[in-house]
């Protein structure tokens, strides 16, 4: 029995096929037998769009470095962790560099220490002999009445010590100058050196400026120095001249000689107090341990942006060097995709134009626009691509690589009127026209003018009115559905 039903059964479908064919042969003689389905003109909107391809990557991505050269201490962040700008990556061991900063604090101490006493001691020098002129008991005020009798012997030999010191300052060319000009020379050279080494790109930091130009002022003040003691030197043989020649002259004179010298005596004191007190400035030493604490921050690594670690390549334990990469941190607010625009679709397209992305893995649509188009075409299979970039923010539940596709309106008919693309009959010389009923009910054929389609609708400009109905051919899926009813 089983094999007489499905006898029967295939036996019941050729008998359709049969039928379909006569009546699709009898729809080609212009009998008002058919198959067609009959569909309404009606308005709606046809959308085009221009499609393409791409993978998701993020925009912003930055690599964190080391500063310092140390052990790694602790790692505070592991991969796929979110951070915020400043937060702790990695703290290293900055033990070394706090040993050294005790070291020196001590040092400046002791320098201090020692810059206190030798201040102390030139005042006391100074104020030792203020008392002794003072309560007149100062031997060289006293002496000077016991120099009488060698007064005519000093005053030749104050003579010409007193010249040839005065044609030495005149020519500005005693020892101490020469060795002071000298000095200021190699000074200035090695100053001009230094910086020429930099450049805008690679500019000197303010503390080396400091360093070189504290060079070159010292040996300048040098100089200076020379040249005051040169002048110092001349003032005093002149003052011993003067002294010998009124020993000769008057005893009187003498003792005003003597005066003066004490006089001289005092401002040497004073002088010997004022320079003490500017050679016991530690600035420069201060300025190295301040810098020294400064770099402590170099041993605790911050994140520099917001965003999430997508690479950590330390690890607790290990030593690294200063610019070795520590951590990756990506911003996945924003993403882009990199798409190709093929040369015939590139008049459609434009920088800003909105776009749909469609992320595939989380099933998810987004808005972005294009955000750059690539001046310079590529060939690919005889074909000119410009590349392109889409931007789009997301909610940050995406991930670097997912593929995406994404589409941009090329046009836009709101409320047209359409018929389905299977309604569309052409002729031999590819103009349309669409198959109606007369009002006898015979099938008759209507030229109609197209638009635009998407492929399943387009739109009609002529031919046919909202309303109207006209014949479309069933797909294989109606056949499909009447042989299914007839077994």
């Amino acid at each position: 029995m089983k094999k007489k039903k499905g006898k029967k059964k295939w036996i019941v479908i050729a008998v359709v096929v049969v039928l379909i064919v006569v009546m699709l042969f009898s729809c080609g003689k212009g009998s008002t037998t058919t198959l067609y389905e009959q569909v309404t003109a009606e308005k709606r909107d046809i959308v085009t769009y221009l499609e393409f391809a791409g993978n998701v990557e993020a925009v912003n991505s930055v690599n964190v470095y080391s500063d310092a050269s140390a052990k790694v201490l602790e790692v505070k962040v592991k991969e796929g962790d979110k951070v915020k700008k400043g937060d702790v990556i990695a703290v290293l061991d900055s033990s070394d560099i706090e040993y050294n900063i005790a070291k020196s604090e001590v040092a400046l101490a002791q320098s201090q220490k020692n810059n206190d006493y030798n201040i102390k001691d030139s005042q006391n020098s100074l104020g030792n002999l203020q008392e002794q002129i003072s309560s007149g008991l100062n031997t060289s005020l006293n002496g000077a009445k016991d120099a009488l009798m060698k007064a005519q012997e000093n005053y030749q030999k104050a003579a010409d010590t007193y010249n040839e010191a005065v044609l030495d300052y005149d020519a500005d060319d005693t020892d101490a100058i020469a060795a002071a000009k000298k000095n200021l020379l190699s000074t200035q050279l090695s100053y001009n050196q230094s910086i020429s080494q930099y450049t805008e790109r690679n500019p000197i930091s303010d503390e080396t400026k400091a360093v070189l130009d504290n060079n070159l002022k010292v040996a300048k003040d040098n100089l200076e120095d020379a040249r005051e003691q040169a002048k110092e030197a001349v003032e005093d043989y002149y003052d011993a001249f003067v002294d010998a020649e009124e020993r000769l002259l008057d005893a009187q004179r003498d003792y005003e000689a003597a005066v003066l010298a004490m006089n001289q005596n005092l401002e040497t004191y004073s002088n010997n107090l004022e320079r003490t007190t500017a050679l016991a400035d530690l600035t420069s030493t201060q300025m190295d341990i301040d810098h020294m604490k400064e770099s402590l921050e170099d041993y605790v690594i911050y994140a520099s942006m917001d965003g999430y670690i997508t690479g950590l390549k330390i690890k607790a334990g290990e030593y690294i060097g200063a610019a070795t990469p520590v951590a990756e941190i990506t911003d996945l607010s924003t993403m882009q995709a990199k798409i190709k625009i093929d040369e015939y679709d590139v008049k459609d397209v434009a920088v800003n134009d909105e776009v749909q992305i469609y992320i595939n893995a989380l099933d998810k649509t987004y808005e972005g626009r294009i955000s750059s188009i690539s001046k310079k075409a590529v060939s690919q299979s005889d074909v000119a691509f410009l590349e392109s970039v889409v931007e789009f923010t997301t909610a940050e539940d995406i991930s670097s690589g997912l593929s995406a596709e994404i589409k941009l309106v090329k046009s836009e008919e709101l409320g047209v009127l359409a018929l389905p693309m299977d309604a569309i009959q052409y002729h031999e010389d590819n103009t349309a026209y669409v198959l109606m009923y007369d009002a006898e009910g015979k099938e008759i054929m209507r030229d109609v003018t197209l638009g635009v389609s998407d492929g399943s609708w387009v739109q009609i400009l002529d031919g046919v009115q909202e309303g109207e109905t006209v014949l479309e051919m069933p797909n294989l899926d109606y056949y499909m559905q009447m042989m299914m009813s007839v077994e």
